[in-house]
């Protein structure tokens, strides 16, 4: 008689690597039909880059500026399990970009979006054909808000995504079980876009204890 044993997914994947990326590849595609990538083009809407739809702003007391934000600098709670530095936000950069009236528009977290809350081996699954596949629903979405507002006459200051991550680090990222020097999945497919739609927005990593380098940036890009 052969006696059962129940493994768990990380035990698992500890014993049989290439489980990791059978695990993260979507095997039910012939069962669930894709989900439809946002439609721009719905009449009456507003639609982006018609020069009907193109506004004066200066009318009222907005700033015209805006960041977009890796998700975790705005939300720890976010981050995977054990990796949260803070309780919820990074304050120091937070606290600055409100004093200076800079909007912040919060990027959807794409490990989250894709492996959910309990994740780990994030770099597999965001490197899946599916985790890419939702990937591209994300930068679709990133790059037509961009365009947008820049469209309409806003000033894009930069784009701030989070040093260390897998997914958002901008000139450090977690790979092979260690930080080192590289990029994240995320950052690296949005600049890729970026250079695709001819759009010269700044990219600028923010360390978790490193706000001030951040800071100081910024003051200099807004003189």
């Amino acid at each position: 008689m052969i006696k059962k044993t129940s493994l768990s997914r990380r035990h698992f994947i500890s014993t049989f690597p290439l489980a990791a990326v059978a695990l993260n590849v979507d095997s039910t595609d012939a069962k669930e039909s894709p989900i439809p990538s946002p439609d721009y083009t719905i009449p009456e809407s507003g639609f982006h880059g018609r020069e009907g739809n193109k506004r004066e702003w200066s009318g009222d007391p907005r700033s015209g500026k805006v960041v977009f934000l890796s998700h975790c600098i705005l939300n720890q709670n976010a981050r995977m399990i054990d990796c949260a530095d803070f309780p919820a936000m990074f304050e120091p950069l937070i606290d600055y970009l409100q004093k200076n009236q800079i909007g912040l528009i919060q990027m959807t977290c794409p490990e989250l979006y894709c492996l959910g809350l309990g994740r780990f081996d994030v770099r597999v699954g965001l490197e899946s054909r599916a985790g890419k596949e939702r990937l591209e629903r994300l930068l679709d979405d990133v790059i037509f808000t961009i365009k947008e507002y820049l469209f309409q006459g806003f000033e894009v200051v930069a784009i701030l995504g989070k040093e260390g991550s897998p997914s958002c680090g901008v000139t450090r990222t977690w790979l092979d079980e260690r930080q080192q020097d590289g990029q994240g999945v995320w950052i690296r497919e949005l600049k890729k876009r970026l250079v695709a739609e001819k759009l010269d927005i700044p990219v600028l990593g923010v360390a978790d204890h490193e706000q001030d380098d951040a800071i100081k940036w910024l003051e200099e890009k807004l003189k």
